[in-house]
Formats: structure tokens, sequence, C-alpha cells
């Protein structure tokens, strides 16, 4: 008796340990994002205290991982009034993924400047979606994103606010999708 009780317990102690595949789960968040997936062409207006910037904005987005992490590029460009010619003005990377210990989908992004940040990503309602950090030095930044699929357009907004609760648009971004 004394050995099968000694057997129950190290095999419930080996079982405990064994790691669980959360890869399904994952992926079964990360398909609320399908719609992104594909090549994205418009123009992000800018807003400072300048005036507006007019911006060529492309986004390229795709898989990686087998579907458990989506990868963004955009790449803004802008005429060079001096010279005549375009310039990038604006290039930035991220990456979305479901964590699946925290049970919420997360996003990293990079700037061509070396910025790095780590910021939420929520599914607001179908093909709506909000994404933000907190800046280091105050305030915050969020953006808030609407795809539709039937006019293969993603809208996008940037605002910033001091304290959370009063907030500025500082960008704007109207893009066509050009695949499927």
């Amino acid at each position: 008796m004394f050995l099968l009780i000694i057997t129950v317990l190290a095999t419930s102690q080996l079982t405990a340990q064994v790691p669980v595949n959360h890869s399904q789960r994952c992926k079964d968040e990360m398909k609320k994002l399908a719609y992104f997936i594909g090549d994205w062409k418009g123009e992000a207006k800018h807003s400072t205290p300048k005036g507006h910037t007019i911006i060529r904005q492309q986004e390229h987005v795709e898989w990686k991982l087998q579907e458990m992490v989506m990868v963004i590029e955009g790449t803004g460009r802008e005429k060079n009034e001096s010279t005549g010619k375009e310039e990038v003005t604006f290039q930035a990377m991220a990456t979305v993924h479901f964590d699946p210990m925290e049970q919420q989908l997360k996003l990293k992004s990079f700037v061509k400047e070396g910025y790095s940040t780590n910021a939420y990503f929520n599914v607001i309602d179908e093909n709506k979606f909000e994404w933000g950090f907190d800046i280091p030095s105050g305030g915050k930044t969020r953006y808030t994103i609407i795809l539709d699929p039937t006019k293969k357009t993603w809208h996008e907004t940037g605002e910033y606010s001091k304290d959370g609760t009063k907030w500025m648009n500082f960008i704007e971004l109207n893009l066509i999708k050009l695949n499927q």
C-alpha cells in the first residue's frame, strides 16, 4: 500500500511539471488579427506645433512562427523640398503576440532612431484595436485602429495625453489594402 501511495505521488509530481502547450490558444487569439496580414498603402497626416505634414505611408504585415507572431513593418516617405527627392522619414517595426501566462496580447515596437517600447494591444471589437504605452518622460500615447474588410481600409489615429484624460490627436493614417 505504501509503495502505491509513493508511486501515485511521484506520478502526480511529474505530471505537474510537464509544460503546457499553449500554441493552440495563442493561435486562436492571433486569428482576431488576421485581416491585418498583407500590404497597405496610403497617407499619414502628422500634426506638429509647426503644422501638418503628409507622409506617404506603407505597411507590410505578415505572420511568423506558424501564425503565433504578427510582424508589422511601416515606412513613411516625404519629398525633400531642397533636393526634390523622396526620403524615408519614418521607419518602424512591431511584433504582436499573445502571452499565454498573462492572458493578453502584447506589442513590441522599434523605430529607426533606435527607440523601442513595450505596449499593450487590445481587441476592442471585430477589426477594431487599441494599442499604447506610457511615455517614460511623462504622458501616455494611444492608437486606435479600425479595419474595414469591405472597403479594404485601415484607419488609425494616434493621440497623446499628459494625464490620461484629455487627449490630443497627433497622427492619422488612411491606408488601402493592396492584396489579400
